[in-house]
């Protein structure tokens, strides 16, 4: 069995919590708020306007 070494002896302590994470993730930013559904909406959405735009050109193309 391998043997677990001190927090001491491993060359620092870390913080017994991630107070320091979460305060980083509430702080407010400016900028738009998308949530990661209307992102991957977004994408699919791009994705295949994309892939159905010649067919797209030439039903709408004039002449």
């Amino acid at each position: 069995m391998s043997r677990r070494q001190k927090s001491s002896d491993s060359g620092g302590a870390m913080p017994a919590t991630g107070a320091g994470l979460i305060r980083f993730f509430e702080e407010d930013t400016p900028g738009i708020k998308v949530g990661p559904y209307a992102v991957m909406i977004f994408a699919a959405a791009l994705i295949i306007l994309v892939l159905a735009g010649p067919w797209l050109f030439k039903l709408f193309a004039p002449g």
